[in-house]
């Protein structure tokens, strides 16, 4: 009997430890305030496939309240991209404008749901933003981030409309 019961626990350790490199991979994508000079607003973003997928478009959803700026119809956007571990872009970064103007201080919400996901390293961060691209080199309203992959580190100042 002391047997069986030293096998099952046995087992039951073994299955516990085989599982556990598993669950390190399947962490949630979670997005954060971003390392921004000067401090922006924050947004709230919800991913629709988590990890996004080569090849397959991308749902984003954004919501957050504008502390100081009013966002602008089609002239402020809602821009998504992806960078490297370094900072760089990946691709070039999703735009799209708002189809209401939104005071500051009023809580608002942006999806965007064909945001094409481009061949992704291991190691890659996810930018949202909110800004006015057309103001003095743009300005960034509000935006959040995520480190997918390899370290958490906060990345650097964006330089987010250098494409547009």
């Amino acid at each position: 009997m002391k047997n069986f019961i030293f096998a099952s626990i046995l087992f039951a350790l073994l299955l516990t430890v085989n599982a556990a490199p598993f669950q390190l991979n399947k962490r949630a994508i979670i997005f954060g305030p971003c390392n921004h000079e000067p401090p922006v607003d924050s947004l709230e973003v919800k991913i629709g496939a988590d990890p996004p997928e080569f090849g397959k478009n991308e749902s984003f959803d954004a919501s957050g309240t504008l502390t100081k700026n009013d966002i602008t119809k089609d002239k402020t956007i809602f821009q998504i991209q992806y960078e490297d571990s370094d900072g760089n872009l990946i691709a070039v970064p999703y735009v799209q404008n708002f189809a209401n103007s939104i005071k500051a201080r009023t809580p608002f919400n942006v999806s965007a749901s064909d945001v094409p996901t481009p061949k992704l390293p291991d190691s890659y961060l996810i930018a949202v933003l909110v800004g006015d691209p057309d103001a003095s080199g743009g300005v960034i309203f509000a935006c959040a981030s995520a480190a997918v992959g390899g370290s958490s580190k906060k990345s650097k100042n964006f330089d987010l409309f250098k494409l547009i």
